[in-house]
């Protein structure tokens, strides 16, 4: 007699399918999360553009079936006045109860009936810039009181968000109460929601790219080349000045190879083409290339970065590099790299740079990089297994 396995269903939710590297990094690190844990299961996985997540991930992982859908986003959208953040996070936890599965019954929200758990996965996605995705937040708490199911949310990168009303605190202290962990990537925002929400769930822990060994991430390469990673932000990239590009085309001169690693095509168009314009020979690396296949690096090639992940990637890889950052929201990302052991240099673009660096193999980062992402899955199998 055949025993037929019971399929398991699982939803995460999170900022990915624009795509952007960071979040596709995350969402991959998931995808083989589940694939490895051998189970049948169906994954759904609630993002931003459904089928720009079916192109780049696929529509299977061994007897795993991804479901993409972006209805979450639509629905945390709709709304006839402007939300606050916090506001968002109210209208998610009273969804269910003002018959919000009726009133948007054109999509199909089942899944939140019978799913075994609801995942807020990792990424920067719930701030101001943002704010109606303070909704998902409210929706993942609502189907634990409704329907009993285990909640979580994983490497998140919080903020920045206005300080919680006084009137919200005691509706914000039962919402986060019934997530079994709320694990934030970045001592800051950590401190700033244990501090601000009297709940026991928050955790600092680390970003949910540590679901991949890096040298899942990276291959190192054979080659002998020595490479130069660029990586800059189109809202900032006109401030870079001559001296600079001066500065930096006389260094890339000392490469075999100069690339440009794109992680926000919508974007990065714009900005490949400025910094295509100041420095000679470069090459593009594709979300669409970088994500499926990997990226191939040395330990003596550099990195000029002011993404957050292509930083992460190339510290936990050992190469050295330079990140630059002009806000709070980066400043905190950055650190929270830095903080876990990156020897990345600050440098601003606004002046010619010094290229100094220590001793080679030197990033602590790199030489934890098993540890934390044995950290990383042990809180993963920890809410999956149980």
């Amino acid at each position: 007699m055949t025993v037929t396995k019971k399929t398991l269903e699982y939803v995460l939710i999170g900022g990915a399918g624009a795509p952007n590297y960071g979040d596709e990094l995350i969402v991959q690190g998931w995808i083989k999360y589940f694939e490895q844990r051998k189970v049948n299961a169906k994954v759904y996985l609630y993002e931003n553009i459904a089928s720009n997540m079916s192109k780049l991930h696929g529509a299977s992982a061994g007897s795993v079936e991804l479901i993409f859908k972006d209805d979450l986003v639509k629905i945390a959208k709709n709304i006839q006045k402007k939300l606050s953040f916090w506001e968002q996070v109210i209208r998610g936890y009273r969804f269910i109860e003002k018959q919000g599965f009726a009133l948007y019954d054109h999509y199909d929200l089942s899944v939140f009936e019978r799913a075994e758990s609801v995942h807020l996965h990792g990424g920067g996605y719930l701030n101001n810039y943002d704010p109606e995705k303070g909704f998902y937040i409210g929706l993942a708490a609502a189907v634990n009181k409704h329907f009993g199911t285990k909640i979580i949310a994983t490497g998140i990168g919080f903020g920045p968000v206005e300080a919680i009303p006084a009137r919200y605190k005691g509706i914000m202290r039962e919402v986060f109460s019934r997530f079994s962990k709320f694990e934030l990537r970045d001592v800051d925002n950590y401190r700033v929601l244990s501090r601000s929400i009297d709940a026991e769930c928050f955790a600092y822990g680390l970003d949910d790219c540590y679901l991949l060994p890096i040298n899942d991430i990276v291959r190192k390469s054979t080659d002998g080349k020595k490479r130069l990673f660029l990586s800059f932000i189109n809202y900032n990239v006109g401030k870079v000045t001559e001296m600079f590009w001066n500065s930096l085309r006389e260094y890339s001169a000392q490469f075999d190879e100069v690339l440009f690693f794109e992680s926000y095509p919508w974007e990065d168009a714009n900005v490949f083409k400025v910094v295509s314009a100041n420095i000679p020979n470069l090459r593009l690396i594709s979300v669409r290339d970088s994500i499926p296949n990997g990226i191939t690096a040395g330990p003596d090639d550099v990195v000029f970065t002011s993404r957050f992940h292509v930083h992460f990637v190339f510290s936990r890889f050992g190469c050295n590099g330079f990140y630059s950052k002009d806000s709070k929201y980066y400043d905190v990302k950055h650190q929270s790299i830095l903080d876990r052991g990156s020897n990345f240099k600050f440098v601003n673009f606004s002046e010619i740079f010094n290229v100094e660096f220590g001793q080679k193999n030197t990033s602590y980062i790199a030489f934890n990089d098993a540890l934390y992402c044995a950290q990383k899955k042990l809180l993963a199998d920890s809410f999956y297994s149980s």
